[in-house]
């Protein structure tokens, strides 16, 4: 048997040690590649549209506006189609759409509604006069309120800090009903100010 000399066993070994060295490389970063990716794709979930409809429906709660606005937008169905949704739905589980109805109710966004109900009864003269501003970041401002006595200013701002207050309160509670990452909640703030900045009636 032929025997290889000691010299080309050490290359082979060498060899065999750099290829587990760039299999090992390989492995590693293909496993950090796919972690970040991971990552990315659960940080991109945000449900935008849903958010949307449960700011419009809160909003309009709190300030008293209700739905007929909306539905004087929408054009008329005729009887046909009415029948013909109605006959769709009535196999519809009642359950998956109880869900979808409640899924953002719950007492404390109830309790945080009512508060800022009574909050927006007091600021509304003030709204009417530019002294509230709904910013885009989903929360209100002080605009020019020179002309208030030291009382109204001082009213006025404590209205507003509450305000402030009970609407972070909600923006959490409308996260956690949606199962949105607390981290996101600058997006949901964001997008429930397209709401707020709609004209005061």
């Amino acid at each position: 048997m032929r025997i290889r000399p000691p010299g080309w066993i050490e290359i082979f070994k060498q060899e065999d040690n750099v290829s587990r060295n760039q299999k090992s490389l390989w492995i590693l970063l293909f496993s950090i590649a796919f972690l970040a990716f991971a990552c990315v794709t659960i940080n991109i979930y945000f449900p935008a549209e849903k958010v949307e409809s449960v700011a419009d429906e809160i909003v309009r709660d709190v300030r008293g506006q209700k739905d007929t606005d909306k539905e004087k937008e929408k054009p008329p169905k005729s009887d046909k189609n009415s029948s013909w949704i109605k006959t769709l739905f009535a196999f519809a589980p009642e359950t998956a759409w109880a869900d979808e109805v409640t899924a953002v109710s719950n007492p404390a966004i109830r309790t945080l509604k009512d508060k800022l109900r009574s909050n927006f009864d007091q600021m509304k003269p003030y709204y009417q006069k530019g002294m509230v501003i709904e910013g885009t970041n989903g929360y209100v401002s002080l605009g020019n309120i020179d002309s208030l006595g030291l009382k109204e200013k001082r009213d006025l701002k404590s209205f507003a800090d509450a305000e402030n207050q009970y609407r972070r309160q909600l923006y959490e509670e409308v996260a956690k009903a949606l199962k949105i990452d607390l981290g996101q909640i600058n997006r949901v703030a964001e997008i429930f100010a397209k709401e707020w900045q709609k004209p005061v009636r």
